[in-house]
């Protein structure tokens, strides 16, 4: 028994010694050999590292951590040639500035100063096409000097406050020259005589039925009835003026009589829209005005000046 106790401890004794002394080499393919070999060259697998860091490091911003030199110098070179291309695009864009030029330029154009409506809604040859359709006059003549006393005196009156289209309200005939300023006069005109109906009583009868029996001034419902109006103050038959009138073919309210008259007073702001269209020379184009017509409507437009200065 003493005898296999001493045989044990001898070969646990050899074994420790096998163990832990350094010169003693295990043979290749023993376990332990195995183990350490696996353990001691096991790969260890590189972290990423984020885009930002590695551009610190390749301008000199930070210190490379980790790594030998030629992993470093092959990150600096793939981060360098990206700065070069990135450089060259910029050279690229300063050469060539011409986009940034272009809207520059198209932004600092100045807007065209839009003076009358004709440039404000649409191009002249559609207002004219719109002119044409509707039958009026799409030349427009000088001011007669009957209405240039008219505006004058409409002018000192106050009628023309509200026209935006004169310049620190001062009054200047050539904004006259378009359509926007006949028809501001036309207003105007409308607006003095709802203003001052007295004057309609001193107007002389004979000009009036002289206008009253030519007929109506523009196919418009509203200078229609103003003319009928005058026709029925002096008793003048429809069809006698409408079988005789040149726009009968396209006026739709031809040898129509005016219902619903409660009074014989003659209105002076039906007598402004029959004769200020005759004033203006804004009649459609097919209608043609005999002088002795003209010639009562600038009578009449005189007479309501002077009665309108001593009234």
């Amino acid at each position: 028994m003493s005898l296999f106790k001493t045989l044990l401890l001898s070969n646990q004794a050899k074994v420790v010694f096998k163990t832990q002394n350094p010169l003693h080499k295990p043979f290749p393919h023993s376990p332990s050999f195995i183990i350490r070999r696996t353990l001691s060259s096991s790969p260890q697998e590189p972290t990423k590292k984020p885009l930002s860091l590695l551009f610190e490091e390749a301008v000199g911003l930070t210190e490379k951590a980790g790594g030998n030199e030629s992993d470093y110098q092959e990150e600096k070179n793939g981060l360098m040639s990206e700065l070069r291309e990135l450089e060259r695009e910029v050279r690229a864009l300063k050469e060539n500035p011409k986009p940034k030029v272009q809207k520059e330029e198209k932004e600092k154009k100045p807007k065209k100063k839009v003076t009358n409506l004709v440039e404000l809604f649409g191009s002249e040859k559609m207002v004219e096409k719109r002119r044409r359709e509707s039958g009026e006059a799409t030349v427009l003549k000088d001011l007669s000097p009957f209405v240039e006393a008219f505006v004058r005196h409409l002018y000192s009156k106050g009628y023309f406050n509200k026209a935006n289209f004169l310049v620190d309200n001062k009054l200047d005939f050539s904004y006259f020259d378009s359509k926007y300023g006949r028809d501001f006069i036309k207003s105007a005109a409308y607006k003095f005589g709802k203003d001052h109906q007295e004057i309609a009583q001193w107007l002389s009868s004979k000009n009036l039925k002289t206008v009253a029996l030519f007929g109506c001034p523009s196919l418009d419902k509203n200078n229609v009835f103003a003319a009928k109006w005058l026709r029925k103050i002096f008793k003048i038959q429809e069809d006698t003026v409408c079988s005789q009138c040149m726009l009968k073919d396209s006026c739709r309210h031809a040898n129509k009589d005016v219902w619903g008259i409660a009074t014989r007073n003659l209105l002076l702001v039906h007598v402004m829209k029959v004769i200020i269209l005759y004033n203006l020379d804004q009649v459609p184009p097919k209608l043609t005005v005999p002088d002795e017509v003209r010639d009562s409507a600038n009578k009449l437009l005189e007479e309501v000046i002077k009665l309108s200065r001593t009234t």
